[in-house]
Order: C-alpha cells, then structure tokens, then sequence
C-alpha cells in the first residue's frame, strides 16, 4: 500500500524541514520525456518527487512528506560541496529509475515499498552517500534488469 511509504521514508527524513532548494527545488518533479501508462502512474511519480496527491483521483493518498525532493535536499546538504553537482545528477536519475516504477499498479511494478524501506535505511545510516547511492543503483538495476530507463528509446536524445 503506497500510504506506508510515507512512515517508511518519514524516518529518513525526520521531523525537521530541510532547505536546500539552490541545489534542488522543492516542488520540482523529473519527468521530460517519460511515457507513462497512464494518469495514475503519472500521478504516483508525482506523488513519489514532490509528495503531491494532487493528480490523483479515486485513491487515498496522503499529500506532504516526505518525497524524493525532500531526500535529495538532505542528502545533498550533507554532502561535500565540492560533489554535490555530480551527487545530485546520480540522485535524479536515481529518482526517475526508482519513483517511475514505484508508481506502477502494484501487481506489475518491481520496486514495492520494502525497497524503499530497505534503500531509505541504508541512505539514512550511510556515511558515504555516494556509496549508498552505488548500493542502490546497483539493486534497482538487477530488480529491473535493465528495463528500468522510463524515457522510452525513441524519446532518448543522442
């Protein structure tokens, strides 16, 4: 059930806001490009970035944090300055890979909230972000054995 997402990554996040929009915007949502199945998984994607139900129709969903943005603002504001540029590439992609199949119908997605349970924690209890991110970028790749890319091939830009 989605509405477990949010207590499985509010332990992540805590209860403080964090600030970080010049590295990240608090509301902002990737997803140039991407194909969705349909409204709904374009609306959990939605959800997934920016905590917003607003797209949604006919489901419970709890609007707020935590999101994807809010993740990447404190992962970034405790990072080096000096890689943030580059940690917050890896991030969205990361997002994009990991929130465009969460946001599938449950019974055909890959990525459920035990992963995002799992990856959270390991986020959150890493003291090297980037290899964490590494961890997870690896285990969501052999999840969607490299059929995780959301923009479809004739989209891609060479």
């Amino acid at each position: 059930m989605r509405l477990i997402i949010t207590g499985l990554l509010a332990a992540f996040i805590g209860a403080s806001a964090v600030h970080a929009q010049s590295v990240s915007p608090a509301r902002a949502v990737s997803y140039d490009g991407i194909a969705f199945d349909d409204a709904k998984h374009r609306g959990w994607y939605i959800r997934f970035w920016n905590g917003s139900c607003a797209e949604l129709r006919n489901v419970v969903c709890l609007s707020g944090a935590p999101h994807w943005n809010e993740i990447m603002a404190r992962l970034l504001a405790a990072a080096p300055a000096a890689r943030r540029e580059q940690i917050q590439v890896r991030l969205i992609l990361l997002g994009r890979k990991v929130g465009y199949e969460w946001a599938k119908e449950n019974n055909i997605r890959r990525i459920d909230n035990g992963h995002i349970k799992r990856w959270t924690s390991d986020l959150k209890q890493s003291g090297d972000v980037e290899a964490a991110v590494a961890r997870i970028e690896a285990q969501a790749g052999a999840l969607l054995g490299g059929t995780g890319d959301p923009i479809p091939s004739h989209a891609r830009r060479y």
